[in-house]
């Protein structure tokens, strides 16, 4: 099984692929949107991460 950040990446992969093909219809359009909604979902998972790191999981 794969770390959680690659099966992270590929969700975000994923995603941002579909929403991107389903809402736009040019193809530079696609792209721009594609690396915006990727980049959103990879670095807005990693910030909340990075957020919740000082507090301790219950045991």
């Amino acid at each position: 099984m794969a770390d959680h950040f690659t099966l992270m990446t590929l969700h975000a992969l994923l995603l941002a692929a579909f929403f991107s093909f389903l809402w736009k219809r040019d193809a530079a359009e696609r792209r721009r949107y594609f690396l915006k909604v990727f980049l959103i979902l990879l670095l807005g998972a990693v910030g909340v991460g990075w957020l919740m790191y000082p507090f301790p999981r219950p045991s």
